[in-house]
């Protein structure tokens, strides 16, 4: 499986999962990157098998199914972790729901989810919101109040007892503002920073 990995030395891992549309070196998934070895984390991100394929053609394909996507990052784990160090896993929309079904069995010490996809856009119906049960590990969740895959959720929703959540407002699911306040996006990835590295602290 194709990673690229960061500051190798760090004192703990962090195994950063990107979403569906974008792989894993769009400016989004680069600030957080840095912003964790910032915090003196080793980052490794890896290509979802799809996207290895994207690479390879330069055309868009849809995801894997899930059980391809976690066998083919379990595959990286069993590799990565032989050394032990402390883990904690991110992801980035899709990659949040994969590192959900990975957090048990590799010991996962934290879970950040960074837009997660509670539900396809305008289908509302249709909750993921059970697969965060999965894991009974801490995790925090940034999400965007302008983000689809989360309307009309509310601030008073019910998450599991090891989650928490911080609201991004104005964001949308890449964190970004709106036109007219594009220069807050800035303010709003850093927002999404200091509450990971609070989390993580």
């Amino acid at each position: 499986m194709h990673y690229q990995q960061q500051n190798p030395q760090g004192d703990f891992r962090v195994v950063f999962l990107h979403g569906s549309g974008g792989g894993p070196e769009t400016p989004f998934m680069d600030f957080f990157a840095d912003y964790c070895v910032h915090l003196g984390a080793e980052v490794v991100r890896p290509d979802f098998p799809y996207w290895q394929q994207v690479r390879v053609s330069g055309k868009p394909r849809p995801p894997n199914r899930m059980p391809v996507l976690v066998e083919a990052v379990t595959e990286l784990l069993n590799h990565l972790q032989q050394d032990h160090k402390p883990l904690v896993l991110m992801g980035k929309s899709l990659g949040s729901r994969v590192m959900l079904r990975l957090a048990a069995p590799f010991n996962a010490t934290r879970l950040v989810a960074l837009g997660f996809p509670f539900h396809p856009p305008s289908k509302p119906q249709n909750s993921r919101l059970e697969e965060l049960s999965l894991s009974p590990v801490p995790g925090l969740i940034l999400q965007g109040t302008r983000d689809p895959f989360s309307k009309p959720l509310s601030a008073s929703v019910e998450l599991p007892d090891n989650w928490q959540m911080t609201w991004l407002q104005g964001a949308d699911h890449g964190f970004q503002a709106t036109k007219a306040k594009a220069a807050d996006t800035p303010k709003l990835w850093q927002h999404a920073a200091d509450a990971i590295g609070g989390f993580l602290a």
